[in-house]
């Protein structure tokens, strides 16, 4: 059915704080009332999906531009950033999907004449949330609401679509793509992460924080309207007298842990949703007991709809699909049985895995049974900072000097550090992706934010010796040139990027980008080691990683850093609703045994017959989705993995099925999929694609994943 389009007056509206107080529909006690916009998008130049570019747009690897870099428009900025956040979730090659099981093209719905065809008219409404936990900086927590020109009155649905990684709220906008289709309202909530950063001296002062659109200023122009700012203090200015040109990060530098938060942020975006539904339609006649609300996301974004439910249970919240969580399961009564190992997570958090990993993984990279894999090769070619100075086998000469490794033999300590992996849950079904994983730094990346967030450490308490900022062609900091910091809302991830990168301010000689440094305590080029060590002590607490020196600095940051992990921790408890979790068995960013295999077996075990989660294991399937049909091809056999997102958007139908028709959700269970190789998806027929990737099944007799005596088991 066709849908008049949204007449041109309606485009670009401003509202003003004195509609946003309507008596009748009074606003969430945690959005800013003079913060709220909401912009009409009539479907012709640009729309809610992909802000006007289209299928066309979104498939092309050229990013939109900005007519003058030293002055991007708003809307200039939200078509980048919606670019860049849609291709980092899904493959963004039809081969692999695109336009077929997800993009414009697949599915969106028509509208009457001049609407283009793929795009989608409606309005979008954003607001300030108040920072939760906050100690000192100002922290503030955008909300997205798109409402549809198909917005369904007679069956009225709301999805919830958080950002994954760090990013901003955009960093949601493919989930949200199910249910712009569907005819919902999508809610992109932050969560205390997002393009918060704040640039630090003189330098950048014209341009150090981003307002609620991503437009750069300076901090005394944008006030109290700033995304993220640091406070001034006698402290941070003596850090960067020592240490100029950095930049705070708000995920690690927010005072707040705001991980700890995400699924409260997560609620009240949602609330704020309701708001305006009703603002909109001027009906005041949506509310939870009407309206059809499913919380979804990836990775954290699917770690912050498990938080949200777990708060909620059920008041606002009808259903649940996520792919890829990260959570933090707590300590509980129970193990994992997969084949024939037995493992028990004990409760490890995400910050335990990345640690170890940005410890132990760049010397389990030597080994020559992974250099077999087809994918390596071209890896190690692909970035002219990577293994400088032979770095990869320096980290496996400092780790024996050091006594964290016993073999004298180059492949007997790749083998050990392997051995150590194992023994922390990373399992051999992982270990294609360990040498992608050393070139793509993912783990030395993550942890100074999440050690620091985690511990409401600041900027200028510099953890581990590690800082972020723009640094030249030879990796000395530099002041980020004003290109580069207009546009960063619309080009990076939350974290660094766009010429941002880690500096060692404690390697030999002078701070330098982290990938250069030379370790003080082993005098090599070996990645790094002492700030992974480091950060390896404040997860643990185990004071040998820091050759017996731990001083009374380093005790109190690891006890803060374990508080503040211990309240991120989460209960397993969905409250009875009805749930699905997808996970790929091949993941090595959040590992599936210490992560959703975990937190499944901590829900059953405290839900027991109340629960109603499924959970879902493909293989092969991993984490990064947007890289199957790129960097993790096979050179000869093509890709090896299969989408997740072609999942993901099954079981949203399935779920929304259920919640509306009663039809049953599939139990818990492996799905076998086969990966198309080199066989593009449009040239596949419909019973091909099914038959390479199986609906998950009613009845899945060998294939289920059970529950029982305190073991999960997982069919290998």
């Amino acid at each position: 059915m066709k849908v008049k389009p949204i007449t041109a007056a309606a485009v670009a509206v401003a509202l003003s704080s004195s509609v946003a107080l309507a008596g009748n529909n009074p606003l969430p006690s945690l959005i800013i009332k003079d913060s709220v916009q909401k912009t009409g998008y009539d479907g012709v130049d640009d729309d809610l999906l992909s802000a006007g570019l289209n299928q066309e747009g979104l498939e092309s690897s050229t990013p939109p531009g900005f007519v003058d870099p030293l002055n991007p428009t708003v809307a200039e900025l939200r078509r980048r950033a919606i670019w860049t956040n849609y291709r980092a979730v899904v493959d963004s090659i039809p081969a692999g999907g695109m336009g077929l099981f997800w993009g414009p093209a697949s599915g969106a719905p028509s509208f009457d004449a001049p609407v283009v065809q793929g795009l989608i008219p409606g309005f979008e409404y954003k607001a300030l949330m108040k920072g939760i936990g906050a100690a000192g900086n100002l922290n503030r927590v955008p909300v997205a609401v798109q409402i549809p020109e198909n917005f369904n009155h007679e069956k009225p649905c709301i999805l919830i679509a958080p950002p994954s990684g760090s990013r901003g709220y955009y960093g949601g906008i493919a989930v949200a793509e199910w249910g712009l289709f569907k005819g919902c309202a999508t809610v992109l909530p932050g969560k205390g992460t997002g393009i918060g950063y704040h640039l630090l001296g003189d330098e950048a002062s014209e341009f150090a924080v981003y307002d609620i659109n991503g437009v750069a200023g300076s901090a005394d122009d944008i006030g109290k309207g700033a995304q993220f700012r640091v406070r001034d203090s006698k402290k941070l200015r003596h850090f960067l007298q020592e240490h100029p040109d950095r930049v705070a990060i708000k995920h690690g530098h927010s005072m707040s842990n705001s991980e700890n938060h995400w699924g409260e942020f997560a609620v009240r975006g949602t609330e704020f949703a309701f708001w305006a539904l009703n603002d909109h339609f001027h009906s005041h006649k949506f509310k939870p007991g009407n309206t059809t609300v499913i919380a979804s996301g990836v990775s954290n974004g699917a770690g912050t709809s498990l938080q949200a439910l777990e708060i909620d249970k059920g008041k606002l919240i009808d259903g649940l699909v996520v792919a890829e969580p990260s959570i933090n399961p707590r300590k509980d009564k129970f193990v994992i049985k997969f084949g024939d190992d037995v493992f028990d997570p004990n409760g490890a958090t995400l910050l335990d895995q990345i640690a170890m990993m940005a410890t132990y993984a760049g010397c389990a990279a030597n080994l020559d049974a992974l250099g077999e894999d087809p994918i390596r090769a071209p890896l190690f070619g692909l970035d002219p900072f990577f293994n400088p100075d032979g770095s990869l086998e320096n980290r496996c000469t400092s780790l024996h000097e050091k006594g964290l490794l016993t073999s004298a033999d180059l492949q007997d300590q790749a083998a050990e550090a392997l051995a150590v992996l194992r023994a922390n849950g990373f399992y051999e079904e992982m270990d294609w992706g360990i040498p992608a994983m050393v070139v793509f730094r993912f783990w030395r990346i993550l942890n100074p934010f999440y050690a620091a967030g985690y511990g409401r450490l600041q900027v200028w308490e510099n953890v581990c010796n590690i800082s972020t900022g723009y640094t030249d062609a030879d990796g000395y900091p530099a002041p980020v040139p004003a290109e580069n910091a207009k546009r960063l809302f619309a080009t990076t991830s939350g974290l660094p990027g766009d010429g941002l990168n880690l500096i060692a301010d404690a390697a030999v000689g002078d701070s330098i980008r982290d990938d250069f440094a030379i370790s003080a305590s082993t005098d090599r080029a070996d990645l790094n080691l002492d700030a992974a060590l480091c950060f390896r002590f404040l997860s643990t607490g185990d004071a040998s990683l820091l050759d017996g020196q731990a001083g009374p600095r380093d005790r109190r940051n690891h006890n803060r850093v374990r508080a503040g992990a211990r309240q991120l921790q989460s209960s397993g408890n969905l409250g009875g609703v009805p749930a699905i979790i997808i996970t790929g068995r091949e993941d090595l960013l959040v590992f599936t045994n210490q992560q959703s295999r975990a937190y499944h077996a901590l829900n059953q075990a405290r839900r027991a017959r109340k629960s109603n989660l499924s959970y879902w294991e493909v293989t092969p399937g991993q984490h990064f989705e947007s890289l199957i049909s790129t960097v993790w091809l096979d050179s000869v056999d093509g890709a090896r993995f299969v989408p997740l997102n072609y999942y993901h958007s099954q079981a949203l139908d399935k779920m929304y099925d259920h919640l509306t028709n009663g039809t049953p959700l599939p139990p818990s269970q492996v799905v076998r999929a086969t990966a198309r190789g080199n066989t593009s998806y449009f040239d596949l027929t419909e019973a091909e694609i099914e038959a390479q990737m199986p609906e998950p099944k009613l009845n899945p007799g060998d294939d289920a994943i059970t529950f029982a005596g305190g073991v999960l088991t997982v069919p290998k």
